[in-house]
């Protein structure tokens, strides 16, 4: 008995069979030399409202892409995040205790908009866990859209969402 050829290849019907490299791929091993002293100046010195960093793809390094200053509002951090693109950043939310004290609290959050190429998404969990380990005594959250983003901080309700309710009312 002779064996069965193999049943032949037919070219994908949107490539022709070519092969296609995805654009904006983003791979990290490494965070810049500038992310830590920046990252510094937010904690320490309080010179910065936020920081948003991003894969370099040239030298697949975890860079600064840009700052707020220190007045900078919610709305302008907002402004400042791509719709289409990842990004880790570094928030200082500033809010009154219960008691009448201002405090702050930091927070980091990977930004991973849902419009944002599957192969973003995962460059930038896999690398996750280069820039985290530099950054030190901030609240780790993540983000889709923005209106999550003042859910995940703190500042208003999650619309939709059912509570348990008043345990007297069981």
């Amino acid at each position: 008995m002779a064996a069965a050829e193999p049943a032949p290849i037919e070219n994908h019907l949107k490539t022709g069979g070519e092969q296609k490299e995805c654009q904006g791929k983003g791979k990290a091993g490494t965070v810049s030399d500038d992310c830590y002293p920046t990252f510094e100046q937010l904690k320490i010195r309080r010179k910065h409202k936020f920081i948003i960093f991003k894969i370099d793809t040239e030298t697949e390094e975890i860079v600064v892409e840009t700052t707020g200053a220190k007045k900078a509002t919610l709305e302008e951090f907002k402004a400042a995040l791509p719709y289409t693109e990842c990004r880790y950043c570094v928030y200082e939310h500033e809010y009154k205790t219960h008691d009448g004290r201002p405090t702050d609290k930091l927070f980091f959050m990977s930004w991973m908009p849902n419009n944002a190429t599957p192969y973003g998404k995962m460059a930038y969990a896999e690398a996750k866990g280069v820039i985290r380990a530099l950054l030190d005594g901030v609240f780790d959250t993540s983000a889709s859209n923005l209106d999550q983003i003042e859910v995940e901080f703190g500042i208003k309700e999650e619309e939709g969402e059912e509570s348990d309710g008043d345990p007297d009312d069981w």
